[in-house]
């Protein structure tokens, strides 16, 4: 049988976190846990990865060109990506050309070329829709007012 000296001292060598130290890593854990949610809220972090994020600064006009439509429009890009596609929402028109197929990061204007078609008649101070993809896969919907 074990005597209450054996069992005291047995007792009292087993060691623990002090009450302090264990405060000090939860403060120390709640702090960057903290740091990384408003990391996230403010979009720190999008800046160093993932996809860009592409957004239409105003309305953009289309108006008649002698070979068909010019769409002007001014894209706000987070990101470098490049434009692959474009087409007026509601029909098969597709885009011929790009000023520009690159967005860089900060403002963008961009002019989409147009074919003229049977079947696409725009009206004046009418707003149109044109779906725009993106090289990451993303679609952009932007909003025209044709100017005829």
């Amino acid at each position: 049988m074990m005597s209450l000296r054996k069992a005291l001292k047995a007792k009292r060598t087993k060691r623990g976190l002090s009450g302090a130290v264990t405060a000090l890593i939860l403060v120390i854990a709640s702090v960057i846990i903290a740091l990384v949610v408003v990391g996230f809220a403010f979009g720190l972090f999008g800046a160093l990865g993932g996809t860009p994020t592409v957004t239409q600064i105003g309305t953009g006009t289309l108006s008649p060109t002698s070979t068909g439509y010019q769409a002007v429009i001014t894209l706000h890009s987070t990101g470098t990506v490049t434009i692959v596609s474009a087409t007026i929402v509601g029909t098969n028109v597709t885009a011929t050309g790009f000023s520009t197929q690159t967005l860089n990061a900060g403002a963008n204007t961009v002019t989409i070329s147009f074919p003229s078609t049977t079947g696409f008649t725009p009206q004046p101070g009418s707003t149109y829709q044109i779906s725009i993809g993106l090289s990451d896969g993303a679609t952009v919907q932007v909003a025209v007012s044709y100017t005829g």
